[in-house]
């Protein structure tokens, strides 16, 4: 049984809204013991596949206020029982004195045979785990999709290195295969089922191993949350190998069911079943919610804190749209910790408000949901540009009359109209006044008038330029393909990167200011000409989010 993507819903309560949520551990638990029940416990084996250390407020509070306790993480899974786990990309991202305090206190080997010290050039966590069971053994081998160097700042992951997944696999699986002579393979991967990332990362490889690995008999995975059940044939052995993802919000189980024929202490045959079973519904494990019930509220009183308070309020969709005050947000709390020339911003809400009054530590966790950090880097005027003009590549449209789309929208039959792009990757600055010219092609619309405070702008000249940690770190390509630089040549040019993450100096801001909260209105930017883009917007607004 698998899950995947849990991002600390280790409740069954979402922290941030304040309300009860569909799915958890809970709900987990109470499944998995009725298969233990059912099936006997020696039958059952419970494994995760990553993106586990964030996530809901829980496990940042474990992740970064109660230092001092065991993991919360580790201890819940601990509780469930659970056999093995993989790392993610989020578990890397919470920093090598949080994933080694988790891998420490969890009583089940953490898998990551692709995670390499550069020390030592070995894997940095164990790579793969053998489990006996009513006389079959089954190998699981553990790894991670190799794209976090695209997506962290390297001091989260300082001295590993992330070898590519199928090379990886062409080295383990047959050397497992010969040593441990196992009746069952198994893959546990934290990556998507087979798009390629940017960069040059191959980030979602699981299809492509079950295909071209000969010996894997079932590949659990995760990262992209889409629930997966699908068997296909490997194209090396003809052999039939299974695809399983529970995928996210931790509402369903992903299981493979085994039936082996053992004879004279050999595996005479073998029977794989897939499945996915949904956890919704079902009354949560009592002796879970017990055992917690103290720590859940910790965190209740962790996020019920007063910060500070709002007179007016801020609307995540606001800033699709050209000026706003959660852009001038992000870039106040930028401008204010690093000396920076201009600061770049990507959205991490999209519909959501916080309202006016009382602002609490859940409403900042709404306002920014990752932890990302601060990176600040030198780059000429044209590569601020260039990567402006790429960003807005992927946010708006070309247009020929006020009846065109001026967002780049994407309409789908019984689905409500979405960005055709992930809103995450859109990105806006301060520190220049500039306009967006949607009568133009790509590549032509961005034209930068001057530096906000009136001196000239120069295409030329090199600026100290200040950007999440996650797009500093080639995320969404907004300055890699945006500008021409090559990864190397992008973390050449950092030259400072934040002591804390995003969410940390929210929280600070808002705590700093007497009174209600005022937030400086630093973007300078709009979309022109008005006689095209005004009844456009108004009408792009009413399809995304239903507004006046």
């Amino acid at each position: 049984m698998e899950t995947t993507d849990v991002h600390g819903n280790f409740f069954g309560y979402n922290f941030k809204e304040n309300h009860p949520l569909e799915g958890g551990f809970p709900q987990v638990s109470a499944y998995v013991n009725s298969q233990r029940d059912s099936l006997g416990k020696e039958n059952c084996i419970l494994i995760d596949a990553g993106d586990i250390l964030q996530g809901q407020p829980c496990v940042y509070y474990t992740n970064f206020i109660d230092t001092n306790s065991p993991h919360l993480t580790s201890e819940t899974m601990n509780f469930m029982g659970y056999d093995a786990a993989a790392f993610g990309n989020h578990d890397i991202e919470a920093g090598h004195p949080v994933f080694n305090r988790w891998v420490a206190d969890c009583k089940f080997p953490v898998l990551g045979a692709n995670i390499i010290s550069k020390a030592t050039g070995e894997p940095y966590a164990k790579p793969y785990c053998i489990i006996e069971r009513e006389g079959v053994k089954i190998a699981i081998l553990g790894m991670v999709t190799p794209a976090i160097p695209m997506w962290l700042p390297e001091k989260l992951w300082q001295g590993l290195q992330f070898e590519d997944m199928v090379k990886s696999a062409r080295k383990w699986v047959p050397l497992i295969l010969e040593k441990e002579k196992p009746d069952v393979m198994v893959g546990l991967f934290h990556c998507g089922l087979r798009s390629h990332g940017q960069n040059g990362y191959n980030e979602n490889p699981a299809e492509e191993i079950a295909l071209n690995i000969p010996g894997m008999d079932i590949v659990f995975y995760g990262h992209d949350h889409q629930a997966y059940c699908q068997q296909v044939t490997s194209k090396v052995s003809g052999n039939k190998v299974w695809l399983l993802n529970a995928g996210g919000e931790t509402v369903n189980v992903a299981e493979a069911i085994l039936t082996c024929t053992v004879s004279n202490g050999k595996v005479t045959q073998k029977e794989i079943e897939g499945n996915i079973a949904s956890v919704k519904g079902i009354k949560p494990d009592e002796a879970f919610m017990k055992h917690f019930s103290k720590k859940q509220d910790e965190v209740q009183k962790f996020v019920s804190e007063e910060v500070g308070v709002l007179d007016k309020p801020i609307y995540g969709a606001d800033y699709f749209f050209g000026n706003s005050t959660m852009g001038n947000l992000m870039h106040h709390v930028q401008f204010k910790q690093m000396k920076a020339d201009i600061s770049l911003v990507t959205p991490l809400v999209y519909d959501d408000v916080v309202k006016p009054g009382k602002v609490a530590v859940r409403d900042i966790f709404i306002l920014y949901q990752y932890e990302n950090m601060i990176n600040v880097f030198e780059l000429t005027g044209k590569e601020v540009r260039d990567a402006l003009e790429y960003s807005y590549s992927r946010w708006v449209n070309t247009m020929k009359s006020p009846d065109d789309h001026a967002l780049n929208i994407r309409m789908q039959e019984g689905k409500k109209p979405r960005f055709g792009t992930a809103t995450f990757c859109l990105m806006s600055a301060a520190g220049i006044s500039y306009e967006v010219d949607l009568s133009q092609p790509v590549g032509k619309r961005v034209r930068i008038s001057k530096m906000k405070d009136g001196s000239s702008f120069s295409l030329e000249k090199t600026y100290r330029v200040a950007v999440n940690s996650y797009v500093g770190s080639g995320g969404c390509g907004l300055l890699t393909e945006g500008t021409g630089l090559s990864m190397s040549e992008l973390r050449s040019r950092i030259k400072e990167t934040s002591d804390h993450e995003f969410r940390y100096y929210i929280i600070d801001f808002f705590r700093s200011a007497k009174g209600a909260l005022q937030i400086p209105a630093l973007s300078d930017w709009k979309f022109v000409p008005d006689s095209l883009v005004k009844k456009a917007l108004e009408t792009d607004r009413k399809i995304l989010f239903g507004e006046n």
